[in-house]
């Protein structure tokens, strides 16, 4: 038998004013003014219609509590699903149990229990829930849903994934329509190609790019990035990073510093600006290196990674120091290029010419090339020094010191020749020519090869001139004084 009631009291709108049921009925045992709704359960309060398999209706308070496949419709576009619901018509606050499903459009919101202001458009869970969009699933310990704007709060062991990406955090908010993200508190990010932490951050699903701050750190591939902020564009793979930036480079052993950098994954290379240290650690010593600029890309087909620093570089090794205004660095060659007024100091010695190459072997420096305009000083005191210059210096090193040098091309010479510890005179040279053997870093012998043409002047009455090479600069103010150092420019 199918009952339909209907009371249109307006001055009591809260009430449940239309209901249908197969069989209805009423006990004073059940509860003072209960009615009991068996079978094909129906129930509509403003604009909202409900089905249930039985009911408990309290029509005087207005309550209602339905179970077994229950069903709300809110407005045509909202559909809930549960086993029991308890409806309060007075605040229109609907609590569900059971296999709660709560679908609006492409959205939709499962938990073992759920809480729905039907007035204000609010439900929340607690105890565990689940939120699926077209492409993102979202799941936290107790979370909000706003329906009207299809937003999401989340809170304890939230859990974000879609095909690219899992994301565990504390808490996060969630717009389902734009498919945005804003999440706090320690979160870890997971994918194919790369592992993020931070504590704060903004994720775009649909355009696939990523804000994170606060102690943000980063791994992919090799590399091991630390930064205050990190923007990072999924599908083009690439990376930007801002304030006290460290990139680390597993392989290598390289570790850079700056201010900014651009990381383009697939590319393997990056770009660090604004105050940016390069330190390699090796087992004989460590370079530091400091430059406004430092681009890199890794070679993989030769693993190994290039170097180019620029400008006003500056660099200090234990062993070697140096300055210019760019500098290129191959790892696996074992070879520093400088170029633009580059400066080299090696223990009392002073290179300078228009491109320096510099080969590193395992126990330090093997050998050092001075190309254009080269020039080669050694200081024996504060008012001597030994000078040499030509169109090309190579100088080679044993055992940590420069043990010969060669010169070709417009060869000069300029030394002081001892007996014992008394200098004798000035000996000059000119051949196009020349090659000088040292021992503990003194000149030991010289050969003068082609065309030579020297001369020995006395230490007395020797003029400025006769003191100097044509381009003599001593630049020993300008160098590096410890790994600190590297950064002032003077």
């Amino acid at each position: 038998m199918l009952l339909t009631i209907s009371l249109s009291d307006k001055a009591q709108e809260a009430k449940i004013v239309d209901f249908t049921a197969d069989l209805i009925e009423y006990n004073e045992s059940i509860g003072k003014g209960i009615q009991r709704l068996i079978g094909n359960v129906w129930m509509k309060h403003k604009n909202l219609e409900l089905t249930c398999d039985s009911a408990y209706l309290d029509q005087a308070n207005s309550r209602f509590k339905g179970y077994s496949r229950v069903h709300i419709i809110k407005a045509d576009t909202l559909h809930v699903y549960s086993r029991h619901i308890d409806y309060n018509g007075r605040d229109e606050i609907s609590r569900l149990e059971g296999q709660v499903r709560m679908e609006n459009g492409v959205t939709s919101l499962k938990a073992p229990r759920l809480d729905y202001n039907m007035k204000e458009e609010i439900a929340w869970y607690y105890g565990g829930g689940q939120i699926i969009d077209s492409s993102n699933t979202v799941e936290s310990f107790w979370g909000y849903y706003f329906v009207d704007s299809d937003e999401f709060v989340f809170n304890e062991n939230v859990i974000f994934t879609n095909p690219d990406n899992t994301l565990v955090t504390d808490s996060m908010k969630y717009n389902s329509k734009t498919e945005q993200m804003w999440f706090d508190g320690p979160s870890q990010i997971f994918s194919d190609t790369n592992y993020i932490s931070c504590n704060r951050g903004f994720y775009d699903s649909r355009n696939r790019i990523s804000t994170f701050t606060s102690e943000v750190f980063m791994q992919a591939k090799e590399q091991l990035l630390w930064a205050d902020s990190l923007v990072y564009n999924q599908d083009d793979r690439f990376t930007e990073a801002f304030d006290h930036v460290k990139l680390q480079d597993t392989i290598e052993n390289v570790v850079i510093q700056g201010e900014r950098l651009f990381y383009d994954e697939d590319e393997n290379s990056f770009r660090m600006t604004e105050d940016v240290y390069f330190i390699t650690d090796t087992d004989n010593d460590s370079l530091f290196m400091y430059s406004d600029t430092l681009f890199s890309i890794r070679v993989e087909e030769r693993n190994t990674r290039k170097i180019q620093a620029y400008p006003r570089v500056q660099f200090f090794r234990e062993d070697i120091q140096g300055r210019c205004d760019s500098l290129g660095y191959v790892i696996a060659d074992s070879l520093i290029q400088l170029f633009k007024t580059p400066v080299v100091w090696k223990d009392n010695n002073q290179m300078t010419a228009d491109s320096i190459s510099i080969f590193l072997i395992d126990d330090g420096i093997g050998r050092m090339v001075l190309n254009g305009s080269a020039f080669l000083i050694t200081r024996e005191d504060s008012l001597y020094y030994n000078q040499i210059k030509g169109k090309k210096i190579i100088g080679y090193f044993s055992d940590g010191k420069l043990s010969h040098v060669d010169v070709t091309g417009n060869g000069e010479s300029l030394f002081y020749p001892k007996d014992g510890e008394e200098i004798i005179g000035l000996y000059k040279a000119v051949s196009s020519s020349i090659a000088i053997r040292l021992l503990d870093g003194k000149i030991n012998k010289i050969s003068f090869l082609i065309d030579p043409d020297s001369k020995l002047l006395p230490i007395k009455g020797l003029s400025h001139n006769d003191r100097f090479l044509e381009g003599f600069r001593w630049l020993g103010d300008k160098r590096p004084a410890d790994r600190q150092d590297v950064s002032n420019w003077k």
